[in-house]
């Protein structure tokens, strides 16, 4: 690369100030037109026609996008032929090593998982996590582009994981060699796996303009779709310790913004915002759209910018097809999660429960609602809460949940600013009762 590259400069406010520098930006703003037609992945990133002729060692395999045409030995050196059959953005990887590998046909795409001989404990489950996404993907959003899904380990000099064209290199740490013996822990193994998955329609099929909110359309809808494939293989009540876990790095790191809190959707590379926030925010809109209406928006947004490049669509035409299928009661929910700093402070006050005379139980909760508008800079300001949430009985800690079976009650009821009294009557003895029990709004 040849040219400016501004990822050196200075960041700091006051560092800036000092040297008499204009304030830092982070991003062309979202309005940019001009940036419309440049992806997020940069100018020089566009569809290309890719072929690789890759070599190493001659008792190694080389990866990168593609499928082999041919490999050789030629000088102590092992050659690999690859073409892809089907353009790609000019974003790719090579990986090479001395790999075992777990290969399956899947409804006539092949899967393969390439792994050092001893870290296999983990590869079945990444293999069941690609199955899971790939029936979803296709059945929500659109076909798999590709004949080919390849993981591939590589040693813990980075811990993440990262897709390109039909090719996944995958750190050992976070994958390969993860202990999931507790089953109380996330399973953070097919998450990633589906995470990863999501990239190739959240990414490789609909690519962002480079400007404000990119990240949203790559990384936010990624999260929501690994979420959808948590479900599917865990059930709802599983996701509740992801939500948590993710609702509180938001909140946790969101105190330590060096320049400016945005928007969802005005998001700047900031990965407190599009990565736990952008996930917790979809899946609140597919539970108050439904899982079929929100889903179809998507789908509508990815057939309107599937494989374009002129131009490319921003978090502008993604809550346009999202507001294309909500209704009039939706909208201000919308904005609220996309267009403003939207915070809730949701509170349990007092929970009891008596027995009746018919062996049930009458709960009495008390709630306490209130909602803020933060700016970027946190400073809030308090607006009135008038709409519907979750709220959750149960007999045991949801928490520890390995089913429904605890679900003593669990409905949306009309709550407002302030103090709001409900009653209930439940089957068994409750021990845990709230409002938002999973997790889905942003709960400080």
């Amino acid at each position: 690369h040849f040219g400016y590259d501004s990822g050196y400069e200075l960041s700091d406010r006051q560092e800036r100030k000092k040297r008499d520098m204009t304030p830092p930006q982070r991003m062309a703003k979202l309005e940019d037109k001009s940036m419309y037609r440049t992806g997020f992945l940069g100018q020089e990133a566009d569809f290309i026609n890719y072929e690789a002729i890759v070599s190493t060692s001659d008792d190694q395999f080389a990866i990168t996008p593609g499928y082999i045409q041919k490999d050789w030995i030629e000088n102590g050196r092992h050659y690999y032929h690859y073409k892809m059959d089907v353009p790609i953005f000019n974003f790719f990887a090579f990986l090479s090593g001395k790999y075992e590998v777990l290969k399956e046909n899947y409804k006539g795409i092949n899967i393969e998982v390439y792994y050092h001989p001893t870290h296999n404990k983990n590869v079945e489950i990444m293999q069941k996590a690609v199955e899971k996404s790939l029936d979803y993907y296709k059945q929500e959003f659109s076909p798999y582009q590709y004949r080919q899904v390849r993981i591939i380990e590589f040693p813990r000099y980075a811990s993440f994981a990262q897709s390109f064209s039909n090719t996944i290199p995958y750190s050992e740490d976070i994958g390969f060699i993860a202990d999931l013996r507790d089953e109380d822990n996330i399973d953070w193994v097919s998450f990633v796996t589906a995470h990863e998955m999501g990239h190739q329609w959240w990414g490789h099929q609909v690519t962002p303009a480079n400007v404000q909110g990119s990240a949203v359309l790559s990384e936010s809808l990624s999260e929501y779709s690994a979420y959808l494939v948590m479900e599917q293989l865990y059930g709802e009540h599983h996701l509740r310790k992801f939500l948590k876990y993710e609702m509180d790095r938001y909140l946790r790191r969101r105190s330590g913004e060096i320049l400016e809190e945005m928007p969802l959707m005005r998001a700047e590379n900031q990965t407190y915002i599009h990565y736990p926030k952008g996930g917790v925010v979809m899946y609140s809109l597919k539970d108050r759209l439904g899982e079929k209406k929100f889903n179809s928006a998507l789908r509508m947004f990815l057939e309107e910018f599937q494989y374009k490049s002129d131009p490319y669509p921003t978090t502008l035409d993604l809550i346009r097809h999202i507001k294309a299928v909500a209704s009039s009661d939706d909208m201000k929910f919308i904005d609220d999660m996309f267009a403003k700093i939207t915070l809730f402070d949701l509170k349990t006050k007092k929970a009891t429960a008596t027995k009746l005379a018919n062996g049930n139980y009458q709960v009495e909760l008390t709630i306490e609602a209130d909602k803020y508008y933060a700016d970027g800079k946190g400073e809030e300001s308090k607006d009135v809460v008038d709409d519907y949430f979750d709220i959750g009985i149960f007999s045991s800690d949801p928490d520890k949940a390995k089913d429904d079976s605890h679900v003593l009650k669990f409905d949306k009821e009309f709550v407002k600013t302030g103090e709001n009294t409900f009653s209930f009557e439940v089957k068994e003895l409750p021990k845990f009762a709230g409002i938002d029990p999973y997790i889905k709004m942003i709960d400080r």
